[in-house]
């Protein structure tokens, strides 16, 4: 996992990371933005996120997040 310090999330401005970049890519968003405000605009925990990513986009969370 990378962390992207020159980057934050347009949402909340917080910092960033490769699975956010996924998550963000895979979804359409045109700007990285965090998991925490993913899940927040969908209205699910973190944890559902991860699991819907990678069961229906195939993307397996990155280790140590």
């Amino acid at each position: 996992m990378a962390w992207y310090p020159d980057i934050a999330c347009p949402v909340c401005g917080g910092d960033v990371n490769s699975w956010d970049k996924r998550c963000s890519r895979a979804l359409g968003y045109r700007q990285i933005v965090c998991e925490g405000c993913i899940s927040e605009e969908y209205q699910v925990t973190v944890e559902n996120l991860r699991y819907v990513m990678e069961n229906h986009f195939g993307l397996v969370p990155c280790p140590g997040i």
